[in-house]
């Protein structure tokens, strides 16, 4: 990060307060703290309800309760057990999102843990996109792989990857009161990889090199290099080698 960590001091603010941005070490929020301008940290963790009216770059971020950001931010992990909106792009290494996220902007990074809901605005990129939640994402989902087990309603406009692997829930469905609302099916314009496996999914095109369409989808065309296996629960409208 480049920034000297010896010589910052804490943010702590309890009850209510505000403080100005700048460069801190730690950055405590357990009651309503508003930090005015960008802000730089080691670690935020929030258990109140706060708002960053600037940017963020910090290498941790924990948020129990709720955090609204103005701009983007930028860190090695941010792990999200209650409420974030981001106005901004999020980049990062590791985002864990078991409560509900928003952004407004780009998210990019390496790995994305999903348990919760996500809602992205732009396009997502990570080297591996694992969900047993729910998301919204209105661009472009790209990750070298994806895997997806449906507990509420996934949509991306077009999805991308090496490995994807959507299949529906089992029995023993997530106790997470932030799913419970939605039909639990995928919806996308296109989706292309190598290795495809879905089950309940919509989608206008898929396209791969091994194609296995399951229960609960719905495609209006499969475009295959190497194989297609339409399994009987699936409907297929049609399906080329190419």
């Amino acid at each position: 990060m480049g920034m000297d960590m010896e010589n910052r001091g804490d943010l702590v603010i309890s009850g209510s307060g505000s403080a100005s941005g700048g460069d801190y070490q730690d950055v405590k929020i357990s009651g309503a703290g508003t930090v005015y301008g960008n802000l730089s940290c080691g670690q935020m963790k929030i258990n109140g309800q706060s708002e960053v009216k600037g940017s963020m770059e910090s290498k941790a971020v924990e948020v129990n309760g709720s955090l609204k950001i103005q701009g983007g931010v930028q860190t090695e992990l941010i792990k999200v057990n209650g409420d974030v909106k981001i106005g901004g792009d999020l980049d990062f290494r590791d985002f864990k999102c078991v409560g509900n996220a928003s952004v407004k902007g780009r998210v990019t990074g390496d790995l994305i843990d999903l348990e919760g809901w996500l809602k992205i605005q732009s396009d997502c990129e990570a080297e591996s996109f694992i969900a047993k939640g729910a998301f919204q994402i209105e661009g472009l989902l790209n990750a070298g792989e994806i895997d997806l087990v449906l507990y509420g309603a996934c949509s991306a406009k077009e999805i991308g990857g090496e490995k994807i692997s959507v299949r529906k829930k089992g029995l023993k469905a997530l106790l997470n009161p932030f799913l419970v609302r939605f039909t639990s099916e995928l919806t996308a314009d296109t989706i292309e990889g190598d290795e495809i496996t879905l089950e309940n999914t919509k989608a206008k095109v898929v396209r791969g090199s091994r194609v296995t369409i399951g229960a609960g989808c719905e495609i209006d065309l499969v475009e295959y290099k190497e194989s297609f296996t339409p399994l009987k629960e699936g409907l297929v409208r049609n399906s080329r080698q190419i």
